[in-house]
């Protein structure tokens, strides 16, 4: 039988665990972040998409390109 300690032990822990990074898709391979948080959040970062992803250092939200985006390329 599991006692009352072990559940609020085990319940902590839960709430603690830290939360998967937020996931934004987006069609431009330049993005900026803030943290969307108005006055708590970042100062804004630009960020560009290499390989079709970039994470946000300072919020560790994850921007992914859409699938079938067409983005113009410079040379």
């Amino acid at each position: 039988m599991t006692s009352v300690k072990e559940l609020c032990v085990a319940s902590n822990s839960a709430n603690n665990a830290p939360q998967p990074p937020e996931i934004i898709e987006v069609e431009e391979l330049v993005v900026a972040c803030d943290g969307g948080g108005g006055a708590l959040g970042h100062p804004r970062v630009f960020l560009t998409l290499d390989n079709g992803r970039a994470e946000c250092g300072y919020c560790d939200r994850l921007f992914i390109l859409k699938a079938g985006v067409k983005v113009a390329r410079s040379h």
